[in-house]
């Protein structure tokens, strides 16, 4: 991540204005391990995080007794309204925002925020196997692209011994994906190939999207 003052700037309601002679990448989210991934990738970008609370918009919809497609719908319009402020107020960068929920047993589940929730929400998947959505937008001069992935995952049963442990990670509670999750990845089986979009982002779809909207 490159430290800048562009966060600001459009808090300010300026327009981001960078060179056009260089791709610069502008991640709207402020998920620490979104922005390590593009780091580990060597894809030098700068954060500036969307205006939109997305735990507002999770309020606004029904997250149980729904189908998958309408999960999916959801997962995509969550990722869309990430990227409504920042259209037509960035020029010459791509601006990538996503969003990440699980769909089990026809509820929803996002970032759990509490500890109780974490609790709860390991519990449901215990023993399940449900899909990970990954949802990307993408913006980039008056051009958007949108990408939603699924990702089939059989959970294994979780003990409350595992569920505590899984707790200790300082990042379970501000993400709804599954890698980097502490003890939890053992007891997960991937069913399809996506697998790198159960981080909540995957740099090989970052990167092909990157190609596709400057065509």
């Amino acid at each position: 991540m490159i430290k800048n003052h562009f966060q600001e700037k459009f808090d300010a309601g300026e327009v981001l204005e960078f060179s056009p002679n260089n791709t610069a990448i502008i991640l709207g989210s402020a998920s620490p391990r979104r922005s390590r991934l593009l780091e580990s990738h060597g894809i030098e970008h700068f954060v500036v995080v969307s205006s939109v609370d997305d735990t507002i918009l999770n309020d606004e919809f029904s997250h149980d007794n729904i189908s998958s497609s309408s999960a999916a719908e959801y997962t995509a319009r969550m990722a869309f309204e990430k990227l409504v402020p920042f259209i037509g107020k960035v020029k010459n960068a791509a601006v990538i925002c996503a969003d990440t929920t699980i769909w089990c047993d026809r509820r929803i589940l996002e970032k759990p925020i509490s500890c109780e929730r974490c609790i709860e929400q390991h519990k449901f998947i215990s023993g399940k196997t449900n899909i990970n959505f990954t949802a990307y937008a993408m913006y980039y001069n008056g051009k958007i692209l949108e990408k939603i992935f699924p990702t089939e995952v059989k959970v294994a049963p979780l003990s409350n011994d595992i569920i505590e442990k899984i707790l200790q990670d300082e990042e379970i509670l501000d993400c709804a994906g599954y890698k980097n999750q502490g003890s939890i990845n053992s007891f997960l089986t991937f069913n399809k190939y996506e697998t790198d979009n159960l981080t909540g982002l995957c740099v090989q779809t970052v990167k092909n999207m990157l190609q596709e909207i400057k065509l």
